[in-house]
């Protein structure tokens, strides 16, 4: 058995603000203090897999690389033209799925349809919302490649009180044998989650992560007392711990896999954010910005970082980066990058260049605007 709440569907970016302000106040949201005890271990199934598809939007051919938890899904699509990954994330009624997607949160886009049979067919609705057009999207053969291993789980930390209490998710899309690249990618995973490389009994080795979080839980509480508690109904002292791993972009040659992090420690909010890993899958290496592009490049990114910043939001070219919202007049190069054919993506989390209301700010350069500055080696992973 699982938890019968997952807290998946909220945990998404901007989207993530009010209910979170809500979440802090769960003592006017009775239907969401269903907490139990139950701690299993979930390999791909009807309620929790990891499927790859392709089709079209229109006459446009796109993939679509999802991971559903229950009725909550999340995950990337991309068109195939210009392999730009944008998040989506929805939930399912029945067969029935509606996905939200974005580029940034004024560049939205929905779709609703039927999932069923491996095939996830309906309507596409565009930003502005003046544009309608069908979509048929099918499986593909290599989601057998890879199983969702998801583990959840809840305690109070009094038996008799709905909180304080502690939450723990963790999902991870797993390469199966089948997998050709299976060990340099499992490898890759546990580096992610700073876990010892050449292990594969990856369920054991995420029950393990969460009976030790929920012991840090009650040894952080341990002189908690009961009369502690009764000022904020005990949502100071919970805890609550979210993390998937799954893929975004992968061909023959390049295998980018998301980490998206929550976490709830105490205070105002929790803290978010997405992070990014690139595989050069014929060099088996992880690679850092260094990999990618020469210090000229890596100089000349922050001008085009603001200028395809603005381009995407429609600012105006003679208006600073802190008249525009951001903390900084400029936006620097970091670790937390995507590579695609024909991109390059940088991604800021919470509070990194902007605040928390602005949630993750991420931003597309083109691949021509400084294939002059990319390394040989790596140029093909482009193409």
């Amino acid at each position: 058995m699982f938890l019968q709440y997952n807290i998946h569907n909220f945990v998404n970016w901007k989207l993530l603000l009010p209910f979170l302000e809500k979440h802090e106040k769960m003592k006017k949201l009775p239907f969401l203090l269903i907490i139990v005890t139950i701690f299993n271990v979930s390999f791909s199934g009807d309620k929790y897999w990891f499927k790859s598809l392709s089709g079209t939007i229109d006459s446009y051919p796109v993939i679509l690389n999802v991971v559903k938890a229950g009725d909550d899904l999340r995950g990337y699509y991309y068109y195939e033209k210009n392999k730009k990954p944008m998040v989506v994330y929805g939930t399912f009624k029945g067969d029935s799925l509606v996905l939200s997607a974005y580029f940034t949160y004024e560049d939205s886009e929905i779709f609703s349809g039927i999932f069923s049979g491996g095939s996830y067919t309906g309507t596409w609705r565009g930003k502005d919302g003046s544009k309608n057009s069908e979509f048929r999207l099918k499986e593909q053969k290599i989601s057998s490649d890879f199983e969702y291993v998801y583990v959840e789980g809840s305690e109070r930390l009094f038996k008799d009180i709905e909180s304080p209490n502690a939450h723990y998710s963790d999902g991870i899309v797993w390469p199966t044998d089948k997998y050709s690249n299976s060990l340099f990618l499992r490898n890759a995973i546990l580096k992610q989650k700073n876990l010892k490389s050449g292990l594969t009994a990856i369920g054991d080795i995420m029950l393990a992560e969460k009976k030790k979080y929920m012991k840090d839980f009650f040894e952080y509480n341990k002189d908690v007392k009961r009369d502690d508690v009764s000022g904020d109904g005990g949502w100071s002292y919970s805890l609550d711990q979210v993390d998937i791993i799954m893929p975004v972009y992968f061909d023959g040659d390049l295998f980018v896999i998301s980490s998206y992090d929550y976490s709830y420690t105490g205070g105002a909010h929790g803290n978010y954010g997405t992070f990014y890993t690139n595989l050069d899958l014929k060099r088996k290496k992880i690679l850092s910005l260094d990999d990618v592009l020469t210090k000229k490049g890596i100089d000349k990114m922050p001008e085009l970082l603001e200028k395809y910043y603005k381009l995407e939001r429609n600012i105006p070219s003679g208006t600073s980066l802190m008249e525009s919202g951001l903390f900084v007049d400029t936006i620097r190069t970091n670790d937390n990058f995507l590579i695609s054919p024909g991109n390059i993506m940088f991604n800021y989390i919470p509070y990194e260049i902007a605040s928390y209301a602005d949630g993750e700010v991420t931003i597309f350069v083109p691949y021509e605007e400084f294939s002059g500055y990319v390394k040989p080696e790596v140029k093909e992973l482009f193409r």
